[in-house]
């Protein structure tokens, strides 16, 4: 991948903090992209009018504008509408993960950032990945897991919907209950991994299913 895995790429940051746009557009600009920056949800939109980002990075807390609103604007143009987003979320945003599925976000980034993680997601979702829409690389369908308890007992079905290293996003038949502790198992093929997991929050999803939030401890 390199030391400019977004080479030539174009994205457009929308934050109202200077200090997180001013460390966004360092790293992604490291990271090889053209990147143009706006303060607010209204001068990201004027800069729609002229820009054409492969991209966006949008916090969902601004005044004036937020999110969901810039959300609204660019599903209802053609000229947006395809342009895959990433939202800028706090842990209080959780609870939001159905909706921004329904407005066909292609994935959250969490704050406090991890650098390192925002590039590698941009990267992903510019290859094709939607892991809020259960796609991976090439738009291939994210793999069914198993959440099993301590005595190896299947606890419930579903699909993985994002993974990094400090934990998962996942779709499951039922809820669990947050704080407990897991062993989630997913498989590629021939190829099987488990990984000890806690949930650290659930929120209900279409279909009667649930989305879980689970966090990998360390070491």
């Amino acid at each position: 991948m390199g030391d400019t895995p977004l080479q030539g790429r174009k994205i457009l940051v929308v934050d109202d903090q200077p200090s997180i746009r001013g460390i966004l557009e360092t790293v992604l600009t490291e990271a090889g992209a053209d990147v143009w920056c706006a303060s607010d949800g209204a001068t990201a939109l004027a800069l729609l009018e002229t820009a054409n980002p492969e991209l966006i990075l949008l916090d969902l807390a601004m005044p004036g504008m937020n999110g969901w609103q810039v959300l609204e604007s660019l599903s209802s143009t053609p000229r947006t509408a395809g342009i895959p987003v990433v939202l800028q979320t706090s842990a209080e945003d959780f609870p939001s993960f159905q909706r921004a599925r329904k407005h066909g976000v292609a994935a959250f980034v969490s704050k406090p950032f991890r650098l390192a993680e925002v590039v590698e997601t941009c990267r992903r979702i510019l290859q094709g990945a939607r892991p809020l829409q259960g796609r991976r690389e090439g738009g291939e369908a994210m793999p069914p897991i198993q959440m099993r308890d301590a005595e190896d007992n299947l606890v419930a079905l579903g699909r993985l919907l994002d993974m990094d290293t400090r934990g998962a996003r996942v779709e499951l038949e039922s809820a669990l209950e947050p704080g407990r502790r897991l062993t989630l198992v997913t498989q590629e093929g021939d190829k099987v991994t488990t990984r000890q997991a806690e949930v650290r929050w659930v929120s209900p999803a279409a279909g009667g299913r649930y989305h879980h939030g689970l966090s990998f401890p360390p070491g």
